[in-house]
This record gives C-alpha cells, structure tokens and sequence, in this order.
C-alpha cells in the first residue's frame, strides 16, 4: 500500500478528530506563518500539523475537552484516531494538546 502524503492526511485527521466523543472544539496546530499565508490567499487549511521526515510521521492536534469529560482518555482516543486516518503503515508519533474548555459539555 502506498503511503499518503501530509496534505492529503491532515483533512482526513481533522475528520477522525472530530468524530472522537468528548472532542468539544478543534484548533489549528500549524505554525502561524502557514496560517496567516492561507489567510491572505483565501485558502482553507486544515487544523492538524503533519510533518513527514526519515520515513515516519509526527502528528499534532489540538483540541478542548469540557470539564466533565476525561482529558487523558480522549487524548488517547484522539491519537487512535489521527494514527488511524492515514490507512498506512507508516510510523507515526502523536502529539495531542488538550485545553479545558469552562463552559459544560452540550
């Protein structure tokens, strides 16, 4: 199986993150300068930063969690998920940023 590469794997990430249940927002885990650049172009991004280097992947996503919900157990579902998405079998670290949203989940 071919691998897929980091443009076409980000959007699929962001849509396995999403679906993960307890994943109350989603935030752009790019660098700045990659988002600002989409802005002035008038191209949408995706959130998930996925760098390839030396034949592995590493995979950072940022979600907020509410406060009723277990952070490190949805972290941990979140990085199943991104690891999933590329349908590969390619190594891949995954870094997962979690803020505590204050408002209660809806």
């Amino acid at each position: 199986m071919t691998s897929i590469s980091a443009a076409e794997l980000a959007p699929r990430i962001d849509l396995a993150v999403t679906a993960v249940q307890g994943v109350r927002e989603c935030y752009s885990a790019r660098p700045v300068v990659a988002r600002a650049y989409e802005h002035v172009t008038d191209v949408e991004g995706s959130l998930a930063a996925v760098d390839e280097a030396g034949g592995a992947r590493a995979i950072t996503v940022c979600i907020g969690v509410s406060l009723d919900d277990d952070a490190a157990e949805v972290a941990a579902s979140v990085a199943a998920a991104a690891r999933a998405a590329g349908g590969d079998d390619v190594p891949s670290s995954v870094r997962v940023r979690v803020s505590r949203l204050v408002a209660p989940a809806s």
